[in-house]
């Protein structure tokens, strides 16, 4: 049976003693006046952990990752990436002449510094998300010799959860293993309790249903560091 965030919110809520099945039943929908604040955290926590689970494995939520290209035009330093664009997974691939546009791991100042006169061209070897303009910041302009070259890039988009119907991107098991993780990540931000042995625990037990790969014992998030 796969499930959906509905279901994923009904179970959180649940267990938060927010709804009672036994008087006002399971929510039809993620609209309901009387607790629509509720519904809103729920929804907000059970992409958290979902993210949290899968940072633990180190690995992308399915559908997580997409490829898009750029060609490279005379004269240009900057290209337009997907709209869609959270991470980029370096370097870009240049299939057909077998070449790299490799990431510039240093400031955004450092990779002008490279060229301060901003004239030199040719093929592009570096480049960064400008901070400035947010497009793709290659280290030359490039020249007629290398213009029309497509470079092929993977990258990570924006997966979260927004609809009642939307699948969780995992089994029964994982599934039921995550309710607990996602509970203490409503008290958090409700309540101001987080019992982080559980939450670990239930992150642990999810990993393992997802995933063939031990676990790691500790590791930091982006919403905290739970080690």
């Amino acid at each position: 049976m796969s499930h959906t965030l509905l279901d994923a919110v009904n179970e959180t809520l649940k267990r938060v003693r927010v709804i009672d099945t036994a008087n006002t039943g399971l929510l039809a929908s993620l609209t309901s006046s009387s607790v629509q604040h509720n519904i809103d955290v729920a929804v907000q926590v059970i992409n958290e952990g979902i993210d949290e689970l899968y940072t633990a494995i180190g690995k992308s939520m399915p559908g997580q990752s997409a490829e898009s290209t750029i060609v490279t035009s005379t004269g240009a330093r900057e290209y337009t990436l997907a709209a869609n664009l959270v991470t980029i997974k370096w370097p870009m691939i240049d299939r057909v002449n077998t070449q790299y546009l490799w990431q510039w791991e240093d400031t955004y100042e450092d990779l002008l510094g490279l060229d301060p006169q901003q004239n030199q061209t040719g093929l592009p070897i570096w480049g960064m998300i400008s901070p400035i303009t947010s497009k793709l910041r290659v280290d030359r302009a490039c020249d007629t010799a290398s213009n029309g070259h497509t470079y092929f890039y993977e990258y990570e988009v924006n997966t979260a959860l927004v609809n009642a119907a939307d699948a969780i991107p995992f089994n029964d098991a994982c599934f039921r293993s995550m309710v607990p993780a996602w509970v203490q990540l409503y008290k958090r931000e409700e309540r101001n309790e987080f019992d982080q042995p559980l939450f670990q625990q239930a992150i642990g037990r999810a990993s393992r249903f997802l995933s063939e790969e031990k676990p790691r014992d500790n590791y930091s998030s982006r919403s905290g560091n739970y080690s």
